[in-house]
């Protein structure tokens, strides 16, 4: 037998990741449908995964199931990008991959609406004017009014804006405290809580705010997996093989802000 045939049989008896990644990939192309390229798409999973042995030693089930959500929702995976994270960590003693959707991720889902034009994030800091309120005229309100621009002061909250097509806005705002009780259980262990952390409390305030807007089904599948994976690891394992059943969504537009959690 040649060594490249004994390569192929080699490769058929234990595949490695990236072996498994490439066998996907006409289920990562129809899952994309189009909405970028399949090949690109791969390279940027394998670049991932090289550059991370945990990962490439990770339970190839998860892994294949946080590349096929990504594929799903249409998110680049890349950790310089911000839309999609394959974060390896231990769950009972086993090395998995924990998909995580990043700040510009969940931006980009929201935006998907027919209902919303905008979306915007702004940090609270020590030292800046925030006060929010309500009254008969104006109905629920903020002001903000920054001390400088200077991002190296501590924050304190975060606000998430939504502009409307047919007009108004919603918002919301969420204290640090409140931003850290939405954390995950796993925050602490090597995933972009870590090294993102101002990034992760603006997505939070996206979600929070996202649930009372009218959502895409990318955004409504999005937020299901995100609040899925908070508490549990359990069902990734079918994102690589299922795909994704259409989240219908029927909240209405809200008239005016939304009022803060």
């Amino acid at each position: 037998m040649s060594d490249l045939s004994q390569a192929a049989v080699a490769v058929k008896k234990n595949p490695t990741m990236a072996d498994l990644i490439e066998k996907q990939k006409p289920e990562i192309e129809r899952q994309l449908g189009g909405a970028m390229s399949s090949d690109a798409f791969v390279r940027a999973v394998l670049t991932e995964v090289r550059k991370s042995p945990k990962l490439a030693q990770a339970d190839p089930a998860t892994v294949l199931g946080g590349v096929m959500l990504a594929a799903q929702l249409r998110l680049e995976i890349g950790s310089g990008l911000g839309e999609f994270y394959l974060t390896p960590r231990k769950e009972k003693g086993r090395d998995i991959c924990l998909p995580i959707i990043g700040y510009q991720g969940m931006i980009k889902l929201a935006l998907r609406s027919e209902f919303v034009t905008d979306i915007q994030t702004f940090m609270v800091r020590e030292g800046d004017m925030f006060e929010y309120g309500a009254n008969a005229e104006r109905g629920m309100f903020f002001e903000w009014k920054p001390r400088d621009f200077e991002e190296d002061r501590h924050w304190i909250g975060v606000v998430a804006v939504a502009r409307m097509k047919q007009g108004g806005t919603a918002w919301i705002y969420l204290t640090k405290d409140a931003v850290y009780d939405r954390r995950p259980h796993y925050w602490d262990k090597g995933t972009p809580w870590q090294t993102h952390e101002e990034e992760m409390a603006q997505k939070t305030a996206i979600r929070a705010l996202s649930k009372r807007l009218p959502k895409s089904t990318d955004l409504g599948r999005a937020i299901e997996a995100d609040e899925q994976k908070v508490t549990h690891v359990r069902g990734l394992e079918d994102l690589s093989v299922q795909p994704v059943e259409d989240v219908q969504d029927a909240e209405v537009v809200p008239d005016g802000p939304v009022q803060a959690d």
